[in-house]
């Protein structure tokens, strides 16, 4: 998980806003409908999500407290319709105010991992998968489908691993570019190209999962392109974020929120995927 800075979620009730109308132009469904989608779980009522309990824990380990996280991470829960709280403890005091407060899911993030756990259900949502999981699944419905075509995918960490799994099963071909060309030493699957140059310009649908930001131009992208960008900070510089603003959908921490929120408050199966009776 990339370490986020407040500069980037400064503004925790209008970025979500923001990020929801841009969803809808370009997929036609807002933050909500995406996550639920990409979960594949069907998406509640509202009445019967309002009375699901939601505690965002702030955790002092490592670096400490991003500021706006817990806040950014509570703006996404409330506008899906969940009740939402953030426990005036952190850390293990946090948790134990949170469940004592009836929080059903827990949200806790620490320099290394961050996670929703279902305290009732054992189920676990962890954001690297989620993130993967609402970017694909936003690539796929802004390029009109993947199956059949050449998708592109700028990274191959731990977002871009489990990325390249969810794109195959879109039924896409992908092609790799990673620039440390030891994560990809190994990699052997059919309907995977790995590339050691960029092809430029880029076209088609590309996943950028990348954590460098600024090294792709307006130059470097075709109008043809389609881009689903969780990696931060973006690889896109400001003058080829503005200039393709409308096939780009990017945002710090939200996306991935959203599909956590939905896979945690499924009822149906434990952390490693079984149902529960």
């Amino acid at each position: 998980m990339t370490r986020l800075i407040t500069e980037w979620i400064n503004e925790p009730e209008g970025d979500i806003g923001r990020i929801d109308e841009k969803l809808k132009k370009a997929i036609g469904m807002d933050i909500s409908a995406l996550a639920f989608l990409a979960a594949g779980i069907p998406r509640p009522p509202k009445d019967k999500l309002k009375r699901r309990k939601v505690a965002v824990v702030r955790f002092t380990t490592g670096e400490g407290v991003i500021g706006c996280f817990a806040e950014t991470v509570e703006a996404v829960v409330r506008h899906m319709g969940a009740s939402v709280f953030i426990p005036y403890a952190s850390d293990a005091a946090g948790i134990y105010e949170a469940v004592s407060l009836g929080a059903e899911i827990l949200f806790m993030a620490d320099d290394d991992c961050f996670i929703a756990l279902n305290v009732k259900t054992g189920k676990i949502a962890e954001n690297d998968l989620a993130t993967a999981k609402g970017y694909v699944k936003a690539l796929s419905l802004m390029a009109g489908g993947l199956s059949g075509r050449e998708a592109m995918l700028l990274g191959y960490g731990k977002v871009g691993q489990a990325a390249l799994e969810l794109l195959l099963g879109e039924g896409a071909s992908v092609s790799v570019y990673e620039k440390d060309a030891a994560k990809t030493a190994s990699l052997r699957r059919e309907g995977v190209k790995i590339l050691s140059e960029l092809p430029r310009p880029l076209s088609g649908p590309v996943l950028d999962v990348t954590n460098e930001g600024g090294w792709l131009g307006a130059g470097d992208i075709a109008e043809s392109a389609k881009f689903s960008a969780p990696g931060i900070p973006m690889s896109l510089d400001d003058e080829a974020y503005i200039a393709y603003y409308d096939n780009v959908i990017h945002d710090p921490l939200q996306t991935g929120v959203a599909v956590m929120l939905a896979e945690a408050l499924d009822t149906g199966g434990g952390s490693d995927g079984s149902h529960r009776p």
